[in-house]
C-alpha cells in the first residue's frame, strides 16, 4: 500500500505518508477518499475528519516542485527571512506560508476555504463543494448579465475585504475562484502577500486588472470598478 502511494501523482513520498498517518493517529483526519485537483505545487484531495466531515487536504509537492521559486518569494516575505535552502524546508514553509495567509483572509471574513491546520507539508481546509465533488470554477459556470454582475459586485466586496486585510493574492483569476451556493470562494493563497513585501502594489494591481478583464466580456464598461 506505501508503494501505490509513494508514487500516486508523484507527490506522497515516504515521509508525506508518514505525515499524513501523523494526522490520522492524532484523529484530525480519518482518511483520504479521493483526488480533487492535481497542480503544479501540490495535489488536493477530498477527505473525511473523525466527525465524518469533507475537508480539503492539500499536499504540496517536494520532489516534484520549483522550490527555488519558492525560495525566492518566501525570501520576498519578511515573515520568512530565515530559511533553510533545503528542499523539504522550503516546502514545508511554503504551506505555512498559505495557512497564514488563509488566517489573515478569514479574520478580515473574505470567502476562502476555512482553514483548519497544517502540518508539515499538509494543509488541511475546509471543503468547498458537496460529498466530495467541488464546486466548479468561475471559468466553467455558465453566466448571464445578471449572475455575472451579481459575482462581479461579490468578488469586488471580497476585494475591499483584501485590501483592508492589507494582502494581494497575486493571481487572482477565474481559474482559482468557486463559486459554490452562487458565492465566490478564492482559493490558492500561496503566492498572496501582505503589503510588507515589495510586491504588494503590483500583485494587488493585477488581481483587479484580472477581474475586470474577464467579467468585462459580460459587463459595460462603465460598470467595472477600478479599487
Amino acid at each position: 500500500m506505501e508503494e501505490e502511494f509513494k508514487t500516486f501523482f508523484k507527490v506522497l513520498d515516504n515521509i508525506t505518508i508518514k505525515n499524513l498517518l501523523y494526522l490520522i493517529n492524532k484523529q484530525i483526519l480519518k482518511g483520504i477518499i479521493g483526488t480533487v485537483k492535481e497542480g503544479k505545487e501540490s495535489v488536493v484531495f477530498c477527505a473525511k475528519d473523525f466527525e465524518n466531515n469533507f475537508c480539503a487536504v492539500k499536499v504540496y509537492r517536494v520532489l516534484h516542485c520549483d522550490f527555488k521559486s519558492m525560495y525566492k518569494l518566501l525570501r520576498a516575505d519578511p515573515r520568512f527571512v530565515r530559511i533553510k535552502r533545503d528542499r523539504r524546508a522550503i516546502v514545508e514553509k511554503w504551506a505555512l506560508r498559505e495557512y497564514k495567509n488563509l488566517k489573515i483572509a478569514e479574520k478580515f471574513k473574505i470567502l476562502v476555504p476555512k482553514p483548519i491546520t497544517v502540518y508539515k507539508n499538509i494543509l488541511i481546509m475546509e471543503f468547498v463543494g458537496e460529498n466530495c465533488i467541488p464546486a466548479k470554477l468561475l471559468k466553467d459556470v455558465e453566466l448571464n448579465y445578471e449572475k455575472a454582475k451579481f459575482l462581479y459586485l461579490k468578488l469586488i466586496e471580497e476585494l475591499k475585504k483584501m485590501k483592508q486585510a492589507k494582502i494581494a493574492h497575486g493571481d487572482l483569476s477565474e481559474y482559482n475562484i468557486l463559486v459554490h451556493n452562487d458565492l465566490p470562494y478564492i482559493i490558492d493563497f500561496s503566492h498572496a502577500v501582505r503589503d510588507d513585501c515589495v510586491l504588494y502594489y503590483d500583485y494587488w494591481k493585477r488581481d483587479v486588472e484580472n477581474i475586470n478583464k474577464f467579467f468585462s466580456k459580460y459587463l459595460n464598461e462603465d460598470e467595472l470598478i477600478q479599487l
